[in-house]
């Protein structure tokens, strides 16, 4: 239950980033929570690279982060588009 509001309020603050016109470089910001969340949310997959620490975890925590960026993006750019929408 605290995995669903915790992905709720992360899609939620990325939502209102948009909607509230936050200056863009707030994105790269908000994805560390969001890979962290992803992260946590695939542990059973991350254990292995996490107690190993070679290079393909940093090269899969890198492409991790720029896949969030993409994802936070995209509702930072549904949250304008809401924010232009409701003239707000």
């Amino acid at each position: 239950m605290l995995k669903i509001a915790v992905s709720i309020s992360l899609l939620a603050i990325a939502l209102y980033t948009g909607f509230a016109k936050f200056p863009l470089w707030s994105v790269p910001v908000l994805a560390l929570p969001f890979t962290a969340a992803y992260i946590h949310g695939k542990w059973y997959l991350w254990r292995s690279l996490f107690e190993r620490r070679d290079a393909k975890f940093y090269q899969s925590l890198v492409v991790t982060y720029l896949i969030q960026n993409v994802v936070v993006f995209i509702f930072y750019l549904l949250g304008s588009g809401i924010g232009r929408l409701v003239g707000a």
